[in-house]
């Protein structure tokens, strides 16, 4: 499976179109390239065709959620801020909690499927709210 099937499947899953799947997707991509370990990451992305274009442009930084991410950042350190950036990007390009999980449970299943368990058990550990 591809990129871009794992995107359709999201979609279809999700209940959503399929622009708000790929945004849904290079949104926790960017999430993901910066949460986890640099050289896992590295890893991830070089096993995932497109991947890293998709979380470019889709880029999550701390700075871009508002006063909830600042707030995260600030008390938690950076990472948390971009957790949290990421989650109000996807919340308010109008996906519900539920749709957000089933997007970074499909994700993660490509993941897991596409670069290995161990990978995939890596941003788990790594990404609060994701889980293989």
């Amino acid at each position: 499976m591809n990129l871009q099937s794992a995107i359709d499947e999201i979609a279809t899953t999700a209940g959503i179109n399929t622009a708000a799947a790929e945004r849904a997707v290079g949104i926790i991509l960017s999430v993901i390239r910066q949460e986890v370990d640099p050289s896992v990451a590295t890893q991830i992305f070089a096993k995932l065709p497109g991947a890293a274009e998709l979380a470019t442009a889709n880029q999550v930084t701390a700075s871009s959620g508002g006063f909830l991410s600042t707030i995260a950042g600030s008390v938690l350190g950076a990472k948390a801020g971009v957790v949290a950036a990421g989650l109000s990007q996807l919340e308010s390009s109008g996906l519900t909690l539920s749709q957000i999980e089933l997007a970074g449970e499909e994700l993660l299943a490509y993941v897991k499927a596409n670069a290995g368990a161990s990978l995939a058990s890596k941003i788990a550990g790594a990404v609060p709210g994701l889980r293989t």
